[in-house]
């Protein structure tokens, strides 16, 4: 998956010269963390600067008259970071993930021929994610744990397929032994009994659903 496929194409951006009051009148209102900072009409990104950054320059709130002063005097451009983290539209989504678990940091301001021509943020993420594991649909989520061999996935699928249910979403994970794998499946069945019993005839290990799920989440 690209970045231009989850990117947000919409950016709420503001100009260097402009007061630090405006940038946070434009995040509250926007209710958004990161503010890209562009000049020109050609919106070529300069920098960045994020609520922390605001709230830093802010004195307290108890200073009324003070507080005012100091956000109507301040520039963008005083408190903006300059040396921006970006990526390309056609970067792989995972990198970029990387990128801002690396880091430390909530947005990737995406940038093509130094021209901003999008954002991902944090939440981005998150959502991508509850997508690609089919949480957003009606199901089941099945944890098998099963050896590090070829065919493991393959027989599995094979005993889905026989029930007839499409499989939503899966993905291999390591599990804490080196001799084994994790699979975590999303099937389109909101009573996967059946499945898990042949699925542990064939000799594996379901961890998820375990029994007494529902009572334990109440």
């Amino acid at each position: 998956m690209f970045v231009e496929e989850v990117m947000r194409r919409k950016v709420i951006t503001v100009r260097p010269d402009q007061t630090v009051l405006e940038a946070l009148q434009l995040a509250k209102v926007n209710r958004i963390r990161h503010l890209p900072v562009t000049r020109d009409n050609n919106n070529k990104l300069v920098g960045i600067v994020s609520d922390r950054d605001l709230r830093d320059v802010s004195p307290s709130v108890l200073l009324e008259q003070q507080h005012s002063a100091v956000l109507q005097s301040t520039k963008v451009e005083e408190i903006m970071k300059r040396e921006v983290i970006t990526v390309h539209p056609l970067d792989y989504l995972d990198d970029a993930a990387r990128l801002m678990y690396k880091h430390r940091i909530g947005c990737l301001p995406v940038v093509r021929r130094d021209r901003l021509v999008g954002i991902i943020t944090d939440t981005d993420l998150l959502r991508t994610l509850i997508e690609l594991i089919g949480s957003t649909d009606t199901g089941s989520t099945l944890e098998i744990k099963v050896p590090e061999r070829y065919g493991s996935l393959a027989e599995i699928t094979e005993i889905i397929k026989k029930h007839k249910i499409s499989i939503a979403s899966c993905f291999i994970r390591p599990d804490k032994s080196p001799q084994h794998r994790l699979i975590v499946m999303r099937l389109k069945t909101i009573d996967p009994t059946q499945i898990i019993a042949k699925i542990q005839k064939a000799g594996y290990q379901v961890l998820r659903p375990f029994a007494g799920e529902d009572e334990h989440h109440e």
